[in-house]
């Protein structure tokens, strides 16, 4: 595989990470307006085994969104960029 392939699939897999973040932060938004529209309706011991499952996950996918999933684009863009310089001469 030639460089300039290489620069051409990670550019793609950049993009395919930020639309993933993306989908992933209006999935996790749309989930919990739906947590907030039952919660008042289920308040039982099914609720809470649910949340015991539940808020592990919640809080896992939250620091990726505001932590891990901005560092691996940011690492990807810079590593596109140092790509860009090698094969372009730019920077």
């Amino acid at each position: 595989m030639s460089m300039d392939e290489q620069y051409a699939q990670m550019q793609q897999f950049s993009g395919a990470l930020a639309q993933f973040n993306d989908h992933l932060r209006i999935s996790i938004e749309a989930l919990n307006a739906q947590h907030e529209q039952v919660n008042p309706h289920w308040q039982d011991e099914m609720r809470r085994m649910y949340d015991a499952h539940w808020n592990p996950l919640e809080q896992a996918m939250s620091k990726y969104l505001l932590r891990e999933g901005p560092a691996y684009l940011e690492f990807l863009a810079r590593k596109l960029r140092y790509l860009e310089g090698f094969l372009y001469g730019r920077y």
